[in-house]
């Protein structure tokens, strides 16, 4: 149970964080995933669907930033223009949220985020839990993050080397994946944190479709199966129902 003063820290927290979201976004320090981004997200894979769309719903990153942070960094490393680190650090928004609050774990309010450094000196904080690109000042002062520890270019190249050694993606065979995922994620439209999602940006509906298009979708959904044999990813299994 949060005290008092704990309540009023998040409160405050809550307050501060809003008003400086509020004049990030009017000023331009703080900005959605540009289309460029978005396109060259297409072309990263996991579990058989682009990141284009996972790093596009709420539900798919919120809670996941370790995995999300790392595949948004694969979108930079072959850019020679900028530089590229994974920053674990404990923030503000995990911190002093009452909901969050263990006095018995001190890596609790543990966060994952891309870092970005171009060739001029700007700096960008990626934080793909709330889809937003922040000037790193900025964020900054909204989280008052606390580094424990960096992952720099050469080290995100080694670790995707290691899961491709282990587990290699094969677009063909895991596409058979979406008749479930992408319809989970679908449902999740309406939901007001669903912001790649809303009626008037859509760009989470637009990457579903074209996934959809470029894997001939429909044509999956109607794979035949019979009592418990299913096709999934790409061979059938039998299981009990």
């Amino acid at each position: 149970m949060a005290t008092t003063l704990q309540k009023m820290k998040w409160d405050l927290h809550n307050y501060r964080s809003k008003r400086i979201l509020a004049w990030g976004l009017k000023r331009g320090y703080i900005s959605l995933y540009s289309n460029y981004l978005i396109e060259k997200l297409r072309t990263i894979y996991d579990g058989g669907i682009p990141a284009s769309i996972l790093l596009l719903s709420n539900g798919m990153t919120n809670g996941h930033c370790y995995d999300r942070a790392f595949l948004m960094a694969k979108a930079f490393l072959d850019n020679d223009d900028v530089d590229v680190h994974l920053l674990y650090a404990l923030v503000d928004s995990i911190k002093l949220n009452p909901e969050y609050l263990d006095d018995n774990d001190p890596s609790y309010a543990d966060h994952c985020v891309v870092e970005l450094t171009f060739k001029n000196g700007t700096q960008f904080i990626i934080d793909t839990s709330r889809g937003l690109i922040y000037d790193k000042n900025l964020y900054w002062l909204m989280e008052h993050p606390k580094i424990r520890g960096t992952k720099n270019k050469e080290d995100i190249i080694k670790q995707v080397a290691v899961e491709e050694d282990y587990c290699r993606e094969d677009i063909e065979r895991d596409k058979y994946a979406s008749t479930i995922t992408l319809p989970i994620i679908e449902m999740t439209y309406g939901n007001q944190n669903e912001m790649y999602a809303n009626l008037s940006i859509n760009y989470l509906q637009r990457e579903i479709e074209c996934f959809k298009k470029a894997i001939n979708y429909e044509s999956l959904c109607q794979l035949p199966r019979t009592g418990s044999t299913w096709l999934i990813l790409g061979t059938e299994s039998t299981f009990s129902e």
